[in-house]
């Protein structure tokens, strides 16, 4: 059983926030290209050329779940991993594997680890400004092909499908500025809550002092 685990998102609220600290308390778990700037125990790479920008730049020493589609393509690398099986079934397109994204499949992986808790950072699923593409990596290879804006519903939904089928006393945490609104389908879970980042900092800084 692991107490904590720390997902890290790509959304912009995280900018400027520093997630290092995290590992040192929790299990971290990145999403796409998180590895560019920080170095995690678990990535999460969905995606194809994601996984394979992945495994070409992070240590052996980094465990890379893909979708079991493309795990065999890089079964020469022993840190390539299968995402794990969803904990349900459903008829839904949007309940299928194969559409569900790296966040989603990211959380289903830190249920695995029997948290306590789960925390979300840079999941801002839209930014303030909904007009704008909302992703710390736009515009960079891999991220090219997004234009506009993602329509988050299948992310929501998922999420909403992964708290409510965890164990009721697994708390998840989403970190995001106060001016962020949580989704309805979230907040009708009462095992979600919403914190800031400032709150997330006095946390971090709390578990550091007690591990000392």
């Amino acid at each position: 059983m692991t107490k904590y685990v720390s997902i890290i998102g790509n959304g912009e609220s995280r900018r400027g926030f520093d997630i290092s600290p995290l590992k040192q308390f929790s299990t971290v778990i990145g999403c796409n290209a998180v590895f560019r700037d920080y170095v995690t125990e678990y990535l999460v790479c969905v995606d194809r050329h994601m996984c394979q920008e992945a495994v070409n730049t992070v240590s052996k020493h980094t465990t890379i779940f893909t979708r079991d589609k493309w795990a065999p393509l890089f079964a020469m690398w022993p840190n390539v991993k299968k995402i794990p099986d969803l904990p349900y079934s459903g008829e839904e397109r949007k309940d299928d594997p194969f559409h569900w994204g790296t966040g989603p499949h990211a959380g289903n992986l830190a249920l695995s680890f029997k948290p306590k808790a789960i925390f979300l950072l840079g999941f801002d699923l839209y930014g303030i400004d909904k007009t704008t593409v909302n992703n710390m990596y736009k515009n960079t290879e891999g991220y090219t092909y997004i234009k506009r804006p993602v329509d988050p519903s299948y992310w929501i939904y998922q999420f909403h499908k992964l708290m409510g089928l965890s164990d009721p006393d697994v708390r998840w945490i989403v970190v995001n500025h106060d001016r962020w609104e949580m989704p309805k389908e979230w907040k009708a879970h009462a095992n979600v809550f919403q914190e800031t980042y400032e709150g997330m900092a006095r946390f971090i800084n709390k578990q550091l002092t007690k591990s000392k």
